[in-house]
């Protein structure tokens, strides 16, 4: 089964890079660039996780984390704060309103890669 990973992050060019390092290893990537539209789609349409940054115009994504975790539809899902706040603050911040992971740019592919399917509980063979 193809998992799904929903990537929030107000710069499209950041999108589309997220997009083609998730696709290449088989993950089936919607992009949006805005939290609003993210949580919009987010309660329409099942993710195994989502990638969110947290600089985004209303609601940035510490708002959108908190929303996600209080809809019963999208509680569980496993969230990887991907961002350029990289403060010890930034990083408690995101883990207290519901963060399973938090990455700070710029990050090595194979990184990102590695939290994903870390949180994905996906096998890593090394390839």
């Amino acid at each position: 089964m193809t998992r799904r990973i929903l990537v929030v992050d107000d710069d499209p060019e950041t999108v589309k890079l997220i997009e083609f390092i998730l696709q290449r290893k088989g993950y089936l990537v919607v992009g949006e660039t805005s939290g609003a539209k993210a949580l919009e789609k987010a309660l329409q349409e099942p993710f195994d996780l989502i990638v969110l940054d947290v600089m985004m115009p209303e609601p940035d994504g510490f708002k959108v984390a908190r929303e996600l975790r209080s809809a019963q539809m999208t509680g569980e899902i496993p969230i990887l704060f991907f961002t350029a706040k990289g403060s010890v603050t930034d990083k408690l911040a995101g883990f207290q309103v519901g963060g399973d992971d938090y990455l700070t740019k710029p990050i090595h592919p194979a990184e990102l890669l590695a939290r994903v399917e870390a949180l994905l509980g996906v096998e890593n063979n090394g390839s």
